[in-house]
């Protein structure tokens, strides 16, 4: 099970790294995102010394909602490569949108507890908050649902997501859909 995941993930890391590799081919394309590693770096090297490679990046798609709760929209990230982009992926869907166009689909004080991929199903678990402090409503449950489903199924090696609380299927997350088994991409609620 172990050799697996190493397995998927080491074919994920090939996917991402050819992404990032055909997006960086751009001259002048290059954004300078903060490296969250470079705060362990020696502080007596000169930031701008030859030394220094530049960092490479991943684009990521995440899902959020349009103002009038009927769609969603594709919002794009350019960040640093790292070994868990699907992870990555969830927290920035947590962290809401940066374009002011768009709305935010998790419930407050949502957090991913975990996330694994076994035979092209990502299973997501977050905390209770996830349905504890949903709105409810089928508009804003179809929302955070497809969201969720739909930024996952962006990775090639994610076919269908589980979404679990505290390690466990739920039923539904506020009464609208059933949740219980694994759920494909949704392309009609995307805008076009």
């Amino acid at each position: 099970m172990k050799t697996s995941r190493l397995i998927i993930m080491a074919v994920l890391m090939a996917i991402v790294f050819m992404i990032a590799g055909c997006d960086n081919a751009a001259p002048g394309n290059q954004p300078t995102p903060a490296n969250p590693e470079n705060k362990l770096a020696d502080k007596s090297q000169p930031s701008g010394s030859a030394t220094a490679e530049p960092e490479r990046t991943m684009q990521l798609v995440v899902y959020h909602a349009t103002k009038d709760a009927m769609y969603l929209v594709p919002e794009m990230h350019k960040v640093p490569v790292n070994s868990h982009p699907a992870r990555t992926a969830i927290e920035l869907l947590q962290a809401g949108p940066q374009n002011p166009e768009f709305v935010g689909v998790m419930p407050a004080g949502t957090q991913m507890k975990n996330i694994t991929v076994k035979d092209h199903i990502a299973y997501v678990d977050f905390n209770d908050k996830l349905i504890k402090k949903n709105g409810g409503g089928s508009a804003s449950e179809i929302l955070l649902v497809g969201a969720i489903v739909n930024t996952l199924t962006e990775f090639p090696d994610i076919e269908q997501v589980q979404i679990l609380v505290n390690g466990k299927k739920i039923e539904t997350i506020s009464g609208h859909m059933d949740t219980s088994e694994p759920l494909s991409r949704s392309e009609k609620i995307i805008k076009k």
